[in-house]
């Protein structure tokens, strides 16, 4: 923590002792504001202690040094809000993707339903059925008498019962019609959602390193959460796993559906938006100038942002 009365005691300040002292009254402040209970409140930075401080820098050198600083401090404030910006993003295009699987998970959950309900059928057409087959022996067969009183709307015109179809607002909802948006849906998982979390991820380290150059650790402080995205991705990939086991029919119909699973409602994988060593070291090389904090900061963010994959 830094100590404004050790640093008044000093023989001569710096212009990055101004300037860190600076990042850190903004650091007390924000803490304050989120009501951190670790914040000291007997450790208030003021604009009277700043104003000391800044009276003591003598020389050209160190004020530009100190300009750096308030330069950094001025990108932190805008780098925040964009953070945050790309975080809803990213909010956005998950919430969509999850309740489309959501959606496709319903209807092959009903369709699983009815199959496992017995085949309704009458005597007549019972026994012309000469073989069963697989998906009536799972079933069963519910049989019912041909002597209605009148022609029931359930029969043909073979007296054959005709089973209930699903409705069409589920039959918009399911997996094959999730093929006809694929490219919408891919939207909400790249654009939207991964592209979110790529600049999300960056700004983040971003704000690790410099806490690491400038050695405030609490600097951090500034970094947009991520974890609870991070849970709701984890819980997507094992609800997408279980809809595996849910997908109703067989034969071709079976394979055609576990195949736009795959496809359209793939896992989501962080893996696909790490940041590489090699970015990690570009941008802390560029660190070392002070000088970067006056106008380079946006492209240390581009140097972090990790390739686009489909």
């Amino acid at each position: 923590m830094l100590n404004f009365d050790e640093l008044t005691e000093k023989e001569d300040i710096t212009g990055s002792d101004v300037g860190k002292f600076i990042i850190y009254s903004d650091i007390c402040t924000y803490r304050a504001q989120k009501n951190d209970e670790d914040f000291p409140d007997d450790k208030k930075i003021t604009q009277d202690m700043l104003d000391q401080l800044m009276e003591r820098i003598g020389t050209y050198e160190e004020a530009d040094v100190l300009e750096c600083y308030v330069q950094l401090q001025n990108f932190v404030k805008y780098a925040q809000a964009i953070s945050y910006a790309y975080n809803q993003q990213a909010q956005n295009g998950f919430c969509r993707l999850l309740m489309y699987m959501t959606q496709a998970q319903q209807v092959e959950h009903a369709r699983r339903m009815i199959e496992l309900l017995p085949m309704i059928m009458t005597e007549s057409q019972f026994n012309e059925m000469r073989n069963p087959g697989e998906l009536a022996r799972l079933r069963g067969v519910a049989i019912v008498a041909n002597n209605f009183p009148c022609r029931p709307k359930c029969l043909d015109a073979q007296d054959h019962f005709i089973e209930p179809e699903i409705d069409c607002f589920q039959e918009m909802m399911s997996l094959e019609h999730a093929e006809t948006m694929a490219d919408k849906i891919e939207y909400f998982r790249n654009d939207l959602m991964l592209d979110g979390l790529r600049y999300q991820n960056a700004y983040n380290k971003l704000f690790e390193l410099i806490a690491e150059r400038i050695e405030i650790p609490e600097f951090t402080v500034f970094c947009t959460d991520t974890s609870e995205l991070a849970e709701q991705i984890e819980a997507f990939n094992a609800q997408r796993a279980d809809m595996e086991n849910e997908i109703a029919g067989e034969g071709e119909e079976y394979e055609n559906k576990k195949r736009i699973l795959h496809e359209i409602f793939r896992p989501i994988d962080l893996g696909e938006i790490e940041i590489s060593e090699s970015a990690v070291e570009a941008v802390r090389e560029r660190l070392d100038d002070i000088r970067v904090f006056r106008t380079q900061m946006n492209d240390l963010v581009k140097l972090l942002l990790p390739d686009r994959r489909k």
